[in-house]
């Protein structure tokens, strides 16, 4: 496991991890992936999101643990108190990406 973290080079003393996450529920029309966006920019994280024909939606979501965690609890309370909800279907670390420093919408 040591081996898929490194170390990020604007925060050396923070390892930087990625995640490849993956929701369900009501998490398309309803502003879901411009939310994640905004959150994930806000977090300085890099990674992107899109749509799946299924319904569902796709993330790899790159920085810091502790901002990474910090952007699923920032997620879960901006849908909190909407009546609808998402859910995390699958998340899973994946090789960090040092060169990724944005995070953005697919298409």
């Amino acid at each position: 496991m040591a081996d898929s973290v490194s170390t990020n080079p604007k925060t050396p003393d923070q390892r930087l991890c990625r995640y490849a996450v993956r929701f369900g529920g009501r998490c398309q029309g309803v502003g879901f992936r411009f939310t994640s966006a905004d959150i994930a920019n806000h977090l300085h994280l890099a990674g992107w999101v899109r749509n799946e024909d299924d319904g569902s939606v796709s993330m790899e979501l790159q920085g810091s643990a502790e901002n990474c965690q910090r952007f699923f609890a920032q997620l879960q309370r901006a849908y909190s108190r909407l009546p609808w909800s998402f859910t995390v279907e699958d998340i899973d670390p994946v090789e960090p990406v040092p060169e990724d420093n944005v995070f953005h919408i697919r298409y």
